[in-house]
């Protein structure tokens, strides 16, 4: 029985490690989008709408997986069917060390 229940506390230890991480906001990051440091909500100045979609500009030390060592800033464009809608209202960019994008939400959401 107690051999049950280790594993049954290990199973939901692992479950609970493989969430996404939760937004300041108060919602969860998708899994797909995000490994506990990739998502970070960002300023309204670091994001300029273009008629194809958004350009985000991150320099170093502004986002969790850029950091200040980096001697450029992370510039990604993200056309309008890769934002998904903010759930709330603030502009937020999951990316992986590497400066590639993996989410992207904005308060106006996408396409």
């Amino acid at each position: 029985m107690r051999a049950l229940a280790s594993i049954a506390m290990l199973l939901a230890a692992g479950a609970t490690q493989t969430h996404a991480h939760r937004a300041p906001g108060g919602w969860d990051y998708p899994f797909e989008c995000c490994s506990e440091a990739d998502c970070a909500r960002i300023d309204p100045s670091e994001v300029r709408e273009t008629p194809s979609g958004f350009v985000v500009t991150i320099m170093p030390g502004r986002h969790p997986m850029w950091a200040s060592e980096r001697r450029q800033p992370a510039v990604l464009d993200i056309p309008y069917q890769k934002a998904r809608l903010s759930p709330d209202g603030f502009f937020h960019l999951c990316m992986n060390d590497a400066g590639e994008l993996l989410c992207f939400f904005s308060p106006g959401g996408g396409s």
